[in-house]
């Protein structure tokens, strides 16, 4: 069997691997339409408008710190014309329409969102999307497929696992070193399911095995990519397996479909010529001229690539240099999640008075509230501000300027932010106060949840935030 550095072993998932892109890209962008301008318009959250206007004394160079379309126009329709944009690009690319011109739009539209999301697209799975899109796109621009960006795009998928398990090493965290973490994330990961309930019941032996087993996917099994086709297929299977406990258990957006979709790419002909081979076409080769150009930008990724792994384990400030050129860009990135995990569960719940004696709270659409609600399946779907709540008690009130306006647009009522919850108990008008209180949230056991239907328990810690009228959350 030819090894993986033959691109023409897999010339059917190159083919197709636009189309399943385009799917993910779709999942991105269609759910953002219904959050922009809560999170981002000029009465949301975080105004784009407010914060490119920080930044304008940058004159020219912002436009290299911070590359986004929003620069010509952020209005609210304009914030809806990208992400409606950006759906339509997705839709059309899962249908088989031009990569070769559709990429370039959608990394256009992905990196003016991301740029300028601020904390509401600051998750890795937005860097992960733009750095395989780049890739993606010049893989697609040559016949027969160039070895270099294939070279390339393999190992963008094994730096992602590799990296994702050292970074739990990296950080000493005694939790992933004695293996028990898995105890704790079920429970502390930020938007459970049902399913994590069940499991988190199961065994510390078990825990202890799945966690064990993560790190040599993640350690060990990547360096299978490096075998023949038969090796490859097997990691695919180990890379999908864990994918998919990962999202049975959880809830991550679209990371865990992003990366199963990577993962693809180690599946040869051999495996998919009997149901795919009639749809992919062969098409005449490529001018020298362009697989030259295409091999050298090949290589400039490669070394990105290597340069970064390094830099990883044995940080250098020439290697720093040369990736903070690239940085705006999300050419390369770094990569690593959950490296230290937390132990405890910490819930902001938000309250509104009328007379500060009085207090009804605010119910977020899918992170944790009500003891009774069952925790809801929602990926890829991501609502954005119940994921930036759940990071809330890992730092004080103070420091957390996006909660300083959201608490600013309850008090004003803006329908557009309280379009992002799913209970304003304030209907008619805003409160005259709010607050936000600190909660420990913790499984219930077995007998309370059937006897009385609770999912959770939860504890009253303290005061998150002091209490605020219109007057004070203005300042």
């Amino acid at each position: 069997m030819r090894i993986m550095f033959d691109p023409s072993s897999y010339h059917i998932i190159i083919a197709l691997f636009p189309r399943l892109l385009g799917a993910v890209y779709f999942f991105a962008f269609g759910a953002f339409i219904f959050q922009v301008k809560g999170l981002l318009g000029r009465e949301g959250i975080l105004p784009i408008e407010q914060y490119l206007r920080y930044y304008s004394h940058l004159g020219k160079k912002r436009f290299y710190y911070i590359p986004t379309l929003f620069w010509l126009d952020a209005s609210d329709k304009t914030l809806y014309l990208v992400v409606a944009a950006g759906t339509i690009l997705s839709l059309l690319l899962f249908l088989g329409f031009t990569p070769l011109l559709i990429f370039p739009l959608l990394y256009i539209l992905h990196l003016s969102v991301v740029s300028a999301g601020q904390d509401f697209l600051s998750f890795g799975w937005e860097m992960f999307t733009l750095e395989i899109t780049c890739n993606t796109f010049f893989l697609s621009m040559t016949s027969p497929p160039n070895l270099f960006v294939w070279v390339s795009i393999n190992l963008l998928l094994l730096r992602f696992h590799f990296q994702g398990g050292a970074s739990k090493l990296l950080s000493e965290d005694k939790t992933w070193r004695n293996l028990t973490a898995l105890k704790y994330h079920y429970q502390t990961q930020p938007l459970p399911n049902a399913q994590a309930w069940y499991i988190y019941k199961l065994p510390l032996w078990f825990h202890k095995l799945s966690t064990a087993i993560m790190f040599l996917i993640e350690l060990i099994v990547p360096l299978g990519m490096f075998g023949n086709e038969e090796m490859r297929f097997w990691v695919f299977i180990c890379f999908a397996g864990l994918q998919g406990m990962i999202w049975f258990t959880g809830n991550f957006s679209y990371l865990n479909y992003l990366t199963l979709v990577l993962s693809t790419l180690l599946l040869s002909d051999t495996y998919l010529q009997a149901i795919f081979g009639s749809w992919v076409k062969e098409s005449s080769p490529s001018p020298p001229l362009l697989d030259g150009f295409v091999s050298v930008v090949g290589i400039v990724l490669i070394a990105l690539q290597l340069i970064s792994l390094w830099n990883y384990f044995l940080p250098q400030a020439r290697c720093k240099k040369i990736l903070a050129w690239f940085q705006p860009f999300h050419i390369v990135n770094r990569y690593g999640i959950f490296a230290v995990m937390t132990t405890r569960r910490d819930e902001i719940i938000i309250e509104g008075s009328d007379d500060g004696i009085h207090w009804q709270e605010y119910l977020f659409r899918y992170k944790p509230s009500e003891i009774t609600r069952r925790p809801r399946r929602i990926s890829p779907y991501q609502p954005r501000i119940d994921w930036q709540a759940w990071f809330l008690p890992f730092s004080d009130f103070e420091s957390e300027s996006w909660f300083h306006n959201f608490l600013l647009r309850l008090l004003q009522g803006s329908s557009a932010v309280l379009k992002l919850l799913r209970h304003n108990p304030f209907p008619d008008k805003p409160p005259k106060y709010v607050r936000a209180l600190l909660y420990a949230y913790e499984y219930s056991d077995a007998d309370t949840k059937k006897k009385t239907g609770a999912w959770w328990k939860r504890e009253l810690l303290g005061a998150y935030s002091p209490t605020l009228s219109l007057k004070h959350a203005e300042k």
